[in-house]
């Protein structure tokens, strides 16, 4: 008895721990947003999506409306336009990852590229095209394509860094739940 509940202790510490050290790393990001020059990645976008890839459903969701509303203040926004969609592409991201996917970089780089396409398109139609501004061309070939180039490759660092902070703070429950499985041995 005594043993379970120091389990279920060190086990909701560790979470604690996690979630911590993922709430710093959106700080980190968002400072990063809105600081220095105006071309460069979107790097929320790779952080809520890799923090996603490791937690539940409800959790992936919460991340997904903080960084895209986050993104939102960073960029100038309509508050909600990035947060909706990094809501929806988060909680996929959590379903894909917890049936299908296995943790591989190009499973993410591909679902961050599907993301970061669609959040350019969006942006590109809504806050520049449907205006007719003049030489709108511009702005998609300048500014919106190079920032998604740039989203994507910084897409591998928050990657491993995502998964080193993920696997160190679940670790043992979850070698403890292969153990116990009789179907791990099926992968």
């Amino acid at each position: 008895m005594q043993n379970r509940k120091h389990r279920k202790r060190s086990y909701a510490v560790l979470q604690t721990i996690q979630w911590v050290l993922f709430a710093g790393l959106i700080l980190l990001c968002y400072l990063f947003e809105t600081s220095g020059s105006y071309h460069k990645p979107l790097v929320l976008i790779p952080a809520a999506l890799c923090i996603a890839s490791h937690t539940g459903e409800i959790q992936a969701m919460t991340v997904g409306a903080v960084c895209g509303l986050l993104l939102d203040l960073a960029c100038g926004k309509l508050p909600g336009c990035n947060a909706i969609l990094l809501v929806i592409s988060c909680v996929i991201v959590s379903l894909l990852y917890r049936y299908l996917l296995k943790q591989k970089l190009l499973n993410m780089l591909f679902l961050l590229t599907i993301c970061v396409v669609l959040q350019g398109f969006l942006d590109y139609v809504f806050y520049y095209a449907i205006w007719n501004y003049p030489d709108v061309e511009l702005i998609l070939k300048n500014v919106i394509i190079p920032c998604g180039i740039m989203t994507i490759v910084s897409g591998i660092v928050f990657y491993f860094v995502v998964k080193k902070i993920a696997e160190s703070c679940q670790s043992h429950r979850i070698q403890k739940l292969e153990k116990m499985n009789p179907f791990s041995d099926l992968d």
